[in-house]
């Protein structure tokens, strides 16, 4: 039985709300797990910082599998390995064996950043995917807020084990829930790849030497980038800064995530209206870049709530135009996967890169904040450039493709 679109992307976006929850339970708990492993910062670090590292490559390979294999099966075994890795952190007596865990949830949450925008491609036409891909980018903010709120309240009795716990039976309940009702469709372009490995390799090669796809990431990387600089730094620079305490900075600028949330139905709005989306890309990157200069100048405390909360919409602005122009980009529906891996990896390694870069500079300059502002200027004027390429590269495409159809019209009769 053919199954409705807008189902599989409810329980699309659901699996990546769990996905997200998995991801982001070490901060609430981080300092209970250090405490009760007996590390310090760095190493309690690393249980953030191994998933990022693992979902770079994962969000690449899990890109290239999609030539061979269906998303439906790819995204199960995603969350397969992410059950395992909760259950195996659930039980881990030390630093080592946790780490493991978070190991087998990188893979699981890189495969499934390019699996669920890939699936939900799939079911829409290209005109009318801009709202699903504008929902699904609400993965995220959601997954934080449920996260942050239900951690506090678990480890008020159950300690930290008991929030993986929870997640544990959540990601067991949703692979259940992701067998039957997600589905690909029946005309379905990818994981029918021939069995000649190298026509496979040849369709992958092609989408690799794509200048479009290469753009696109530039844009995904630099937003990446930025995003996960100020999301890291802003409560450190409203203390050493503006010289709020670290409680008040904490709160005001978890503000943000709500800010994002609304950003996720006013970009549902607008990609219901706008059509030329290429267009719209440069738009939203311009828009992005101005917040990104303006991130590290504030220079009062009133200002970070209205700022933060503006942010959060700015920042939901970027992802779901990406998802959408993405698979017209994409060389041909078999790669679809491919496409979107490689501009997912590029976000992955910019919120990797982002965060040491920046933290770098304003150590360079003896903590002064203002140094980060010529960054995240340049930072802004690169993703401007690969938007802007990426309009013109996607302009010309079309204009060889009509050219090509004029010529070969009168050979139709």
């Amino acid at each position: 039985m053919k199954k409705n679109p807008w189902v599989v992307t409810t329980f699309v976006i659901l699996t990546g709300v769990t996905f997200a929850m998995g991801q982001f339970k070490v901060p609430p708990t981080m300092t209970a797990v250090m405490e009760d492993m007996g590390v310090g910062l760095t190493m309690g670090g690393l249980l953030m910082s191994v998933v990022a590292i693992t979902a770079i490559v994962c969000a690449l390979f899990g890109g290239i599998l999609t030539v061979k294999f269906r998303p439906k099966k790819l995204g199960m075994f995603a969350l397969g390995c992410t059950f395992l890795g909760n259950l195996v952190g659930f039980f881990a007596k030390g630093i080592e064996l946790l780490l493991v865990g978070r190991l087998l949830e990188g893979v699981g949450f890189g495969l499934i950043t390019v699996l669920a925008p890939t699936i939900i491609a799939e079911w829409f036409p290209g005109e009318k995917r801009g709202r699903p891909m504008a929902l699904w980018t609400m993965w995220a903010p959601c997954g934080i807020l449920i996260i942050f709120n239900v951690s506090n309240i678990i480890m008020e009795y159950f300690t930290w084990r008991g929030v993986w716990a929870f997640t544990t039976i959540l990601f067991a309940v949703m692979l259940v829930l992701f067998k039957i009702f997600v589905d690909d469709p029946e005309d379905a372009g990818m994981g029918k790849a021939s069995v000649s490995l190298s026509k496979e390799w040849r369709a992958i090669s092609l989408e690799i030497k794509s200048p479009e796809i290469w753009m696109l990431t530039l844009v995904f990387t630099i937003f990446g980038l930025g995003c996960a600089a100020y999301s890291t730094f802003a409560p450190t620079f409203c203390v050493e800064h503006l010289g709020m305490d670290l409680a008040a900075a904490n709160i005001k600028t978890s503000l943000m995530t709500f800010g994002m949330v609304a950003g996720v139905f006013f970009m549902t709005a607008i990609l219901s209206y706008i059509k030329n989306l290429n267009r719209l890309l440069v738009i939203v990157t311009v828009i992005t870049g101005i917040f990104f200069s303006l991130s590290f100048c504030l220079n009062a405390e009133w200002q970070v709530i209205p700022f933060v909360l503006v942010n959060g919409i700015v920042l939901q602005m970027i992802p779901p135009v990406v998802f959408a122009v993405a698979p017209d980009a994409a060389r041909s529906p078999q790669t679809l996967g491919v496409a979107l891996g490689i501009a997912t990896a590029g976000d992955h390694l910019g919120a990797f890169v982002g965060t040491v870069v920046l933290g770098a500079i304003v150590e360079r300059y003896g903590g002064n904040w203002l140094a980060a502002v010529p960054a995240m200027i340049l930072f802004a004027l690169i993703g401007i450039i690969g938007a802007v390429n990426f309009w013109y590269l996607m302009k010309r495409r079309r204009k060889n493709i009509r050219t090509t159809a004029a010529l070969a019209q009168p050979f139709a009769h």
